[in-house]
């Protein structure tokens, strides 16, 4: 330590952040080890070998060649330096767990230094002397006073510290950071791989025996705890040994005779366990990861491929509902993006395993890898234009990922123009090295304000975000009829039960609204084309805005369920079910009873019991999932309306049915806030089939009502939309209730209307191809949003989305309407 260090020390802030009363002793921790009171085997705390001669001691450890781990991670921190550093966010504040000697996390430093990144570092450990000492040992100038605690954080624990937990303790260790990490933090982690037996035995068995010394001074500890000597050097012997079978090295102290300590009788040949260190296997990584609610980002190996550092990221994400928190700006702030990432990650590493990214669960779709190249490209292509920059390096792969494909369900041979299908995909690892430049491009946009007011950085980065939020919702449907689909991390399995449960106890008649005579506002009004818009970006189909005039008519309050489909199959002894569903059994040819009940909604138990509905969790019983809307394409739910003497409203009706269930809501809450006044209120409900309250003119028809500006966004916090739920959830219960925008249990909602150019429709200079490569009559229009939505599209009334009317992976249902005259 050199003098000149020690000088230096005054501007390093240090904080204790210890209780000031400490609830238990360390004599109470070792009298609790040496005689347990819950039946399990005597053991000694690990953490008297920690002192402060012991932390000196395992210094020295780092430095003996045997013990590889500390130089197979400076192997690592050197080489990679760069790219971790990369991945770290600017003004992001760094916190070590037991940081113990410097020299391997000066290496990250010295990189944020070299590239001008701001990092504030925070070490946390268990001696105020050993922290001291080692802050000695590196410039305090990379190191600066926390001034703003609202920051991305990194938490790092290096040395494969996290070895010393048995897994599952290992896996709720993490999940506590998970829990209290945001989406814009990470953990750099690093894990022992290493399970040749010979080469860990003498990692903790050295040649020069500093691992025995250490060993040693843990006894010599605990007599200095207990105030004399309880362990006698000459009457101990220290145990090593691998277990191969679970990847654990373990230690042991073992009396060579008869000790009684503080009361517990020790018979020889005991083994008090004191250290373990777990080896991680790939498999056993993506377990931590999956149980601590983790997603593993990159993972940076040694030369021998048997230590790795890992890049983590917590999957739990809060995606508010609020028009004002989800859209609190035209231009998607980072906060934005972050969230959205966070979701895009866990469903693309964490529900598929990763050689099934090589398939394609949908035969009219490409593999699921094109889409983890697809979105970055596009992004960066739309970012290199605004601007006026370099396309991110590999340049090529605008020429494979720019655009995908979209083919006629009837005749795939016909398609829109799209990017060609390689022979063979880029590595994954490639791909994600690429996602995460086109990200930290996106970072340096947003966090210099670029954009804010800027029209076509602005509308770049909208549209990037926009185009990612959808193809997540595609991503999710075509791994949905994968059989290799996982539960994503961090998500509990719903209690299906419960929910079916609930449902039939508070189901209610699904009633007939009567919607009057309005003019409805569709559409975005975005003239300025030099300006940022003031409330929202658009694509073409939003463009312009129009008023058109809807005549009355009657639409049912909820989408058709599933139980009721399922009726609808049985009368007719069809087996072709929606995609949604799948057979329990492999009899295709299963029988089908007539014992349907033709005037009640549901199936009988026996024809309902051969199908489930498929969902993230597996497959879920129809019996169990029956309240929920169904999904299926246009075609099959026309017939159905058909069937049922309805059929399917127009996009114009769907839109006025959205315009009167606001006013209807708006009502709703006026009579709940004036429920103590003693005036009269207008209270609008369904009653025998129609609604009272309405005006209707003196032959009985349902008087027009004047366009009200349509606000274009709309909050969405009792709907199933923006993943608060991973799966559709009962809409019997809201037969009562006129559903609105994003209101149909977690599904879209089908139109009648075929995509086709409206009046003043242009064409996108950025992306002319989006809408009008699809006006071929052949697509018709949805509205609203699934569970898988994110609030930004759910939530805007204006904007507009289409499947081809006989596509059978659509996550939409639809509502049945009647004419008046009907």
């Amino acid at each position: 330590m050199s003098p000149s260090a020690l000088r230096n020390m005054d501007k390093v802030e240090i904080v204790n952040i210890q209780q000031e009363k400490m609830d238990v002793s360390l004599v109470d921790i070792l009298n609790k080890a040496l005689n347990p009171s819950d039946g399990t085997s005597r053991s000694f705390p690990t953490l008297l070998l920690y002192d402060t001669r012991g932390l000196k001691i395992f210094e020295k450890i780092t430095y003996v060649e045997d013990y590889y781990l500390t130089n197979a991670e400076i192997e690592i921190l050197t080489s990679q330096a760069k790219r971790i550093v990369e991945r770290i966010p600017e003004n992001a504040q760094l916190l070590e767990l037991g940081s113990g000697n410097l020299r391997k996390i000066e290496i990250l430093l010295r990189e944020c230094e070299r590239v001008e990144k701001h990092v504030d570092y925070y070490a946390l450990d268990l001696s105020l002397v050993e922290l001291k000492r080692t802050f000695s040992e590196i410039s305090p100038r990379r190191l600066s006073d926390p001034k703003n605690r609202e920051r991305p954080t990194v938490v790092l624990s290096m040395g494969s510290s996290l070895g010393n937990f048995n897994r599952a303790a290992a896996a709720s260790f993490l999940r506590g950071f998970s829990k209290a990490l945001s989406p814009s933090d990470m953990l750099l982690i690093g894990l022992d791989a290493c399970k040749t037996p010979e080469k860990v035995y003498k990692a903790y068995n050295d040649s020069q025996g500093v691992t025995r010394e250490f060993y040693e001074n843990g006894l010599v500890h605990a007599n200095a705890v207990l105030r004399f000597e309880a362990f006698k050097a000459e009457e101990w012997e220290i145990i090593t040994e691998y277990d191969q079978k679970n990847g654990c090295h373990q230690a042991f102290y073992s009396p060579k005779v008869d000790v009684t300590i503080n009361g517990a009788h020790i018979p020889k040949g005991d083994r008090l366990l004191f250290e373990e260190a777990y080896k991680y296997s790939p498999d056993e990584r993506e377990e931590l990861c999956r149980n601590a609610h983790l997603i593993s980002q990159v993972v940076y190996a040694n030369a021998t491929d048997d230590y790795h550092i890992h890049l983590l990221s917590p999957c739990s994400v809060e995606i508010p509902l609020r028009s004002s928190e989800y859209a609190s700006h035209p231009v998607p702030t980072l906060k934005d993006f972050e969230t959205l990432w966070a979701v895009w990650d866990t469903v693309t590493k964490t529900m598929v395993p990763r050689e099934e990214l090589l398939s394609k669960p949908i035969q009219l779709r490409n593999a699921l890898i094109f889409y983890l190249g697809h979105i970055p490209t596009f992004l960066d292509i739309h970012l290199t234009r605004a601007l006026r920059g370099n396309l991110t390096e590999p340049q090529s792969y605008k020429d494979i990922f720019e655009r995908g494909i979209d083919p006629d369900v009837e005749d795939p041979e016909k398609c829109h123009s799209h990017s060609p299908i390689p022979d063979e995909w880029p590595r994954l690892s490639e791909i994600l090295d690429y996602t995460d430049r086109v990200r930290s491009r996106v970072r340096s946009v947003l966090q210099d304000g670029q954009g804010s007011n800027d029209r076509t950085l602005g509308e770049a980065l909208w549209i990037g975000y926009e185009h990612e939020a959808m193809h997540l919702e595609t991503f999710l449907y075509m791994l949905l009829q994968s059989e290799r689909v996982q539960p994503p991390t961090g998500v509990k399995t719903p209690d299906f039960a419960s929910l079916a449960q609930h449902a039939r106890e508070n189901e209610k008649p699904n009633q007939w609204f009567s919607i009057p005579k309005q003019a409805v506002t569709i559409g975005l009004n975005d003239v300025d084309e030099d300006s940022v818009p003031r409330e929202s970006f658009g694509w073409d189909n939003e463009k312009p805005q129009r008023v058109v005039e809807v005549d009355a008519f009657e639409a049912q309050a909820r989408p058709v369920t599933n139980r009721e489909f399922a009726k609808y199959l049985q009368v007719h002894h069809s087996r072709a079910i929606p995609a949604s569903w799948k057979l329990v059994h492999a009899d295709r040819e299963f029988a089908i009873t007539n014992g349907v009940d033709e005037s009640g909604s549901r199936a009988t138990d026996d024809f309902m019991s051969n199908f489930a509905v498929r969902t993230v969790f597996g497959p879920v019983l129809l019996s169990l999932a029956q309240d929920w809307p169904v999904m299926a394409s246009y075609d099959e739910l026309a017939s159905y309306a058909e069937w049922a003497g309805c059929r399917i409203p127009t996009f114009e009706e769907v839109r006025s049915i959205y315009m009167h269930a606001s006013k209807v809501q708006a009502e709703a809450k006026n009579e709940e806030a004036n429920h103590h006044s003693d005036g009269p209120t207008n209270k609008t409900t369904a009653t025998n089939g129609a609604v009272s309250g309405v005006k209707r003119t003196a032959n009985g028809e349902v008087k027009q009502s004047l366009c009200a500006e349509t606000p274009v966004y709309r909050s969405l916090e009792d709907c199933n939309v923006g993943f608060q739920n991973w799966h559709p959830l009962p809409v019997t219960p809201n037969g009562d209730k006129l559903a609105g925008q994003g209101d149909l249990g977690g599904v879209w909602e089908w139109t009648s209307t075929p995509l086709a150019p409206h009046e003043g429709f242009k064409a996108m200079d950025i992306y002319p191809g989006y809408t009008s490569d699809f006006f071929d009559g052949k697509h018709n229009i949805i509205q609203g949003g699934s569970w898988a939505t994110m609030p930004r599209i759910a939530g805007r009334s204006t904007f507009m989305n289409w499947y081809q009317h006989n596509y059978p992976y659509t996550w939409a249902g639809a509502r049945l309407v009647r004419d008046l005259s009907s």
